[in-house]
């Protein structure tokens, strides 16, 4: 699936599919007001048009350590959208760690640095960017429905309104891809995705936003960076993924920044 895209609208279709297949026996059927139903509509559309669409076209230009370390900022975006909201000002070791967490990301991100290489890697930083804005957005709208309704039944009417709204502009798309092309590899690739993080992984998400505040919730990504980095170094070694994932001395040190100031936060009041 060298088109994020098309990878992005399978990926949504499975999901559908598979919760449509469990709607009725094993999800309860969906009982939304009106209002319920158009908050479903943008949590859908932030939920597969933008996060993942980006997350996917961003990996194809960066690197999964960007990528992992990008997302572990999630608590940081959540502290300051319910900052905003409510209007209640941070305490200074919450400001404290969002500065040295920034400051981090910078370090990784090299603006200061040229080149084909780093403008790729930038560019795909940016869309990463994006994936992660739209899932602050999201972890922010979805706390209220999550802990009114049943958190299966809004994950699954989420995504596949996310779906229908991508589906039309994709059909052209769709009819011209050769998917016989698609190697065994990529179709587990996006099994995988489908089953576990678009399925499981957002269940879960959505469960623990029930229960707990979001800020506590986005915290679980804290483990994403070191996780992601130590694969991608031994795959990197295997010769799976190529020779060079920007895993030198300034992405681990903008990772420890960045993971410091999450860190900071959490243990803050």
């Amino acid at each position: 699936f060298a088109d994020p895209f098309i990878l992005t609208v399978c990926r949504g279709l499975g999901c559908a599919a598979l919760f449509l297949a469990f709607t009725g026996w094993k999800i309860p059927w969906p009982d939304f007001s009106l209002k319920e139903w158009a908050r479903l509509l943008v949590l859908g559309i932030l939920l597969v048009p933008l996060n993942q669409y980006c997350f996917l076209k961003g990996l194809q230009l960066s690197v999964p350590g960007h990528s992992a370390l990008l997302y572990a900022l999630t608590p940081l975006g959540v502290l300051l959208l319910s900052a905003g909201l409510s209007r209640k000002m941070p305490s200074f070791p919450k400001l404290f760690g969002v500065c040295l967490a920034f400051f981090g990301v910078i370090i990784v991100l090299r603006p200061w640095e040229s080149g084909a290489e780093v403008s790729e890697l930038r560019t795909g930083d940016f869309w990463l960017i994006l994936a992660v804005l739209s899932w602050i957005v999201y972890t922010i709208l979805a706390k209220e429905i999550c802990r009114q309704k049943n958190a299966v039944v809004v994950t699954a009417w989420s995504l596949i309104l996310g779906v229908i709204v991508i589906l039309p502009p994709a059909v052209p798309a769709l009819q011209k891809f050769d998917f016989s092309v698609v190697s065994t590899a990529g179709w587990l690739g996006l099994a995988y995705m489908v089953l576990i993080t678009s399925t499981a992984m957002m269940i879960m998400w959505n469960i623990l936003l029930k229960y707990l505040p979001p800020v506590q919730v986005a915290i679980t990504t804290n483990a994403q960076p070191p996780a992601t980095t130590l694969l991608a170094a031994i795959m990197a070694a295997a010769g799976v993924l190529p020779g060079d994932q920007d895993l030198g001395i300034l992405f681990f040190l903008g990772m420890i920044l960045s993971l410091s100031g999450v860190i900071i936060i959490q243990k803050s009041r």
